[in-house]
């Protein structure tokens, strides 16, 4: 690390260590065990302190500027209720592997085990939501530490890293520590990516050269390990269709004619269709929830599965597999692509290619009637407002699944979304994670009635940063989701899923923002053009139809090939 003052206090040397460490931009909330850090934090002009209001948000928000830059994110948390409240954030980045480091200021550490005042076993509840933990009992250790973390959070299959830090760590004297060394050599050793087997690509060449009816499946790790660009040259290559999971969209263009849709529980009929007849599925970056496979029995039944993954955990987890890679997804494709054959694969799968990219791609959209607003329409102009590298955040729900279907992904890193755990209240503090990422891009925070409300806190950090969000509030008086499956599944029988909202226009204008609202397509169109236009955040709410579902949908419990197309 560079040097440093001597006679500094372990405050110090830790802001010093997380800048060094990319740090610049660090998300947390204040506390009475993070006194002696933000006394110094004026003095370290090379870091940006965005203060949020509270600890779930401020973890959301560094995972949402990670997603939005594949590095890691940074917050700080104090203690006792300040932890527990983070664990949510924390859960949220390990299901979808993002790399996090979050300092967790601890009590003294005398005091641990004595029921002290906002004690609480950090350790305990974050070890099993972590890809790994560290515990600091002296100052001098944060550069390795913090060094340490972040190569973890973002090497391999990234995800969270929590460096607990007892507060009189922080007040610590450390003295001459100007040319200290930072010994992670052996670690950094660990974390190389291995060379991928020639003899295993050479065996994944055949099958896809013999295959009739291949179909490639892309989920997140794609997207981590940044193969868009080699996934584009492969596919145009060998003409090989493709789907994706909901983690995996933005990894190739959704306008591309080969590009089938997102597969599974909401998936298109083309998606499911292609994957459950198909004989060969290669599957990159892609964990198999349940939500993306169904019923595992009638999951692709025909297909010679080959699963690429760079977490061997991960590796016949789930689905029977007959090609285990245990491989970076880039440097398999990089490897793939030197022994390829194309013009094999494409005459083999030609006639599968017209017959698949002829299946049904899109799904339930919206009538001509124009008295009740639909949701899908309200996306469509949001769609074709925007810009290609806009970044769109969503809660989770059914406008979730509405615009991953119905607004067009051209470019990866541009759809930040809750997959794994599914967190309401997530979409408005990452997209303001995002906002301070993604400087001068348009960000898009699209929402519902009941996530919002989980977070909606956070307005006035978006006010006090001027972060240019059009926050996208579809309104139906409904937790819309629990609604669809109560009235599929149990009859119609309806239970405290009729929610109450406060008038978001007033209240986005009691924190200093301009709200706008529509109740017709018409409307939507016009303060959506008008939204766009705004230098700082805007709430922009549309009051939609309130029982419109999400389909094509796929029963719980069901195959992929039972799907519900409408009803």
């Amino acid at each position: 690390m560079k040097g440093t003052r001597q006679n500094v206090c372990g405050a110090d040397l830790l802001l010093t260590t997380i800048a060094n460490q990319g740090g610049h931009k660090l998300f947390g909330c204040h506390g009475e065990v993070l006194l002696p850090i933000f006394d110094k934090m004026t003095e370290h002009k090379e870091l940006t302190f965005i203060q949020m209001k509270h600890e779930q948000a401020a973890v959301h928000a560094a995972d949402g500027y990670a997603r939005a830059v594949g590095k890691a994110g940074f917050a700080l948390i104090g203690a006792g209720p300040a932890a527990a409240n983070a664990v949510t954030g924390i859960a949220t980045a390990y299901s979808d592997s993002v790399p996090l480091v979050v300092i967790a200021c601890q009590i003294e550490r005398d005091k641990i085990g004595k029921d002290s005042f906002q004690e609480v076993d950090i350790s305990g509840m974050m070890i099993p939501i972590t890809k790994y933990y560290i515990r600091v009992d002296k100052a001098e250790s944060f550069p390795e530490a913090i060094e340490k973390a972040r190569i973890i959070a973002e090497s391999d299959r990234p995800g969270p890293v929590v460096v607990e830090v007892p507060v009189n760590t922080l007040r610590t004297k450390v003295d001459k520590l100007t040319k200290r060394k930072v010994n992670i050599l052996e670690f950094r050793k660990q974390t190389v990516k291995k060379a991928v087997s020639e003899h295993v690509v050479n065996h994944v060449v055949n099958v896809l050269s013999e295959a009739k009816k291949p179909i490639i499946l892309i989920g997140g790790g794609c997207i981590i390990s940044g193969t868009s660009d080699l996934l584009h040259k492969f596919i145009e290559k060998t003409r090989i269709p493709v789907v994706t999971t909901l983690m995996g969209i933005g990894g190739l263009s959704s306008t591309n004619p080969l590009h089938l849709g997102m597969l599974g529980m909401h998936g298109t009929f083309a998606a499911n269709k292609a994957v459950h007849n198909c004989d060969v599925l290669l599957c990159l970056g892609v964990r198999f929830s349940d939500r993306v496979t169904g019923k595992i029995s009638g999951f692709s039944p025909k297909s010679v599965k080959i699963q690429v993954d760079i977490d061997p955990s991960e590796i016949n987890k789930i689905v029977p597999i007959d090609i285990p890679i245990v491989a970076d997804v880039k440097s398999f494709l990089t490897e793939l692509d030197k022994q390829l054959n194309p013009t094999k694969i494409m005459k083999n799968c030609a006639k599968w290619v017209e017959e698949v990219t002829n299946f049904k791609k899109t799904v339930p959209r919206f009538d001509k009637v124009h008295s009740v607003l639909k949701p899908q329409e309200v996306l469509r102009y949001v769609d074709q407002y925007s810009n290609d590298d806009a970044i769109v955040v969503t809660d989770v729900g059914q406008h979730q699944i509405f615009t991953a279907h119905h607004y067009k992904f051209i470019k990866p890193r541009t759809f930040l979304s809750s997959g794994g755990l599914g967190t309401m209240g997530y979409g408005f503090p990452a997209a303001i994670g995002a906002a301070v990422a993604a400087d001068g891009k348009q960000i898009i925070c699209i929402t519902g009635d009941g996530s919002f409300q989980m977070n909606l806190q956070e307005l006035i950090t978006a006010f006090k940063y001027k972060l240019p969000i059009k926050i996208i509030i579809l309104n139906n008086g409904y937790l819309g989701m629990v609604r669809q499956w109560q009235e599929l599944f149990y009859n119609r029988r309806y239970s405290s899923v009729k929610i109450s909202s406060p008038n978001f226009i007033k209240l986005a204008e009691a924190y200093g923002i301009v709200g706008l609202k529509a109740k017709t397509a018409e409307e939507a169109e016009k303060i959506i053009q008008e939204g766009f236009k705004h230098h700082g955040p805007t709430l922009l709410e549309f009051d939609v139809m309130e029982e419109e579902n999400v389909y094509p949908m796929v029963p719980p419990g069901a195959s992929n090939s039972e799907v519900i197309l409408s009803r």
